[in-house]
């Protein structure tokens, strides 16, 4: 009863790393797991190192002391907040301090809008003043306040400049703080990253505003992100001027967190899969691989049908229905040979399937996991697979031909690294879609829509290409021959 009652009364402050504001009071757990869980989540970051006042970083429950004053970093080092920073003798937020906010600064000071508890000062303006005093090569400029109570002059900022006072851009210091660059001074992105204020950016995503920098949004150079960022994208913004980007805000968290900190952090309430989906939109590709994996343990741990319960629901109703079946686990199914027309498949789980010589007429198919999938010789006329991932499957012989205005739907598909041999794609919606590396030999893409499709050192040796829309498409290495592009 005493132990439980120690351990009830054992309670730590833990701030953000390099932060003196919103510290969060914890009961320390008994597990260290636990203990980096909790401070993540009440904190809002990924939390994975934790440190004492000192700088000292701590590793096990037992090391820490009841009452002690704790910091959370994401990674990286300690970082240091010194504590006799003052202005006009009030204490103020060191720059570092994230979220702080400071005392009024005197009237010859332009104050710009901070971030993370930095002030924004104007070098023009604190130059432009006529009551500082300077020499043109000068280091150190004063100005001042006189009291209407007394002739006393009390200094109130200190500015050490290293350039001549009628040069703009220069570097210099505010009471000791480093102003860089243009004067701003900077403050600290979640995970310690220094961060100059015109890096700051707004993001609308879904209605929820997010502030971030630029060079955190463009870290991963491939994403679709780094693209609007980084290159003359016209990107729409809102009346205050944020970015719009229509996507979940609850899904994008984790993806903005990934591009800060490297560490993947989803919420309980979250939806893995949710999570996946939005990083492959965004093309994020450091999360891609990690989700794509957890997105697996998780439908491993679903229970999967078997063929004997899939038949049983098809004896069950009628081939024309449009039974609903989306979100099964089918993964490594044997469904060989089966009439599946018109079942609604949507985000159903096919990995591995054996569905070879199945009739999929008209079935819907949006956004299913068909990876490595068996489909050869297999009827998908009219059937809608956009945004499906047929990554590795075998689709040899497979009949995707618009007959009688029954055209089929593949915008967007993933079809990297499929075997694809004489497959039927006549009149198929087949823009933006990934064949990089597939195996294209002898497919028939007669009329069919190819823009902005990605043909990447695909084999196009014999395939038929007569009247296909191909503007956009992405050829660097495909391999053609004689027969490509024929009129048969």
């Amino acid at each position: 009863m005493l132990s439980s009652m120690t351990d009830i009364r054992k309670r730590v402050t833990v701030f953000q790393n390099g932060k003196r504001v919103g510290g969060k009071a914890i009961s320390l757990p008994k597990k260290w797991s636990e203990f980096l869980k909790i401070v993540s989540k009440k904190l809002n970051i990924p939390a994975s190192r934790i440190y004492n006042e000192d700088g000292g970083e701590i590793d096990e429950i037992e090391s820490i002391v009841a009452k002690e004053i704790l910091y959370a970093s994401c990674g990286e080092h300690f970082i240091h907040i010194p504590k006799d920073i003052s202005y006009l003798g009030q204490p103020i937020p060191n720059p570092y301090i994230i979220g702080g906010t400071p005392p009024p600064l005197p009237s010859n000071i332009l104050n710009f809008p901070f971030h993370n508890g930095g002030y924004s000062v104007a070098p023009n303006q604190l130059l432009g003043d006529p009551t500082l005093s300077s020499s043109t090569n000068s280091t150190t400029t004063t100005t001042t306040t006189t009291s209407s109570s007394s002739n006393t002059t009390t200094p109130n900022v200190l500015m050490t400049t290293t350039a001549s006072p009628l040069i703009g851009n220069i570097n210099n210091t505010i009471n000791n703080i480093p102003l860089i660059g243009n004067g701003c001074i900077t403050g600290l992105s979640s995970c310690g990253t220094i961060i100059n204020n015109n890096e700051w950016i707004s993001l609308n995503v879904g209605g929820r505003i997010f502030s971030t920098t630029r060079s955190t949004i463009i870290r991963d150079k491939d994403s679709m992100l780094a693209k609007m960022f980084s290159e003359n994208w016209d990107s729409a913004k809102d009346i205050n001027g944020a970015y719009l980007i229509d996507r979940s805000p609850d899904y994008f968290t984790p993806i903005l967190n990934f591009l800060r900190c490297g560490t993947i952090v989803i919420d309980e309430s979250l939806n893995v899969e949710g999570v996946y989906q939005e990083a492959r939109f965004f093309n994020i590709t450091g999360m891609i691989e990690k989700l794509a994996s957890l997105v697996e343990r998780k439908a491993r741990s679903t229970d999967v049908f078997t063929r004997k319960d899939v038949i049983s629901i098809l004896l069950t109703s009628s081939s024309n229905s449009s039974l609903r079946c989306q979100g099964l686990n089918l993964a490594g199914v044997d469904l060989s040979k089966l009439d599946l027309r018109n079942i609604n498949f949507k985000m159903t789980n096919f990995k591995e399937t054996n569905l070879s010589k199945c009739n999929l007429d008209n079935a819907l198919l949006q956004e299913a996991d068909l990876s490595g999938a068996n489909l050869t010789g297999a009827s998908l006329r009219g059937s809608n697979l956009t945004g499906a991932n047929l990554e590795d499957s075998i689709l040899k012989g497979a009949n995707f031909e618009d007959r009688g205005g029954q055209r089929a739907t593949l915008e967007n598909v993933n079809f990297k690294n499929a075997s694809l041999e004489e497959a039927n794609f006549s009149g198929a919606n087949l823009r933006v879609c990934n064949f990089k590396s597939a195996n294209l030999e002898n497919c028939n893409f007669r009329g069919a829509d190819l823009a902005g499709a990605n043909l990447e050192d695909c084999n196009l040796r014999g395939a038929n290409l007569h009247k296909a829309n191909l503007i956009g498409v992405n050829l660097k290495g495909a391999n053609f021959d004689i027969r490509t592009v024929s009129s048969r």
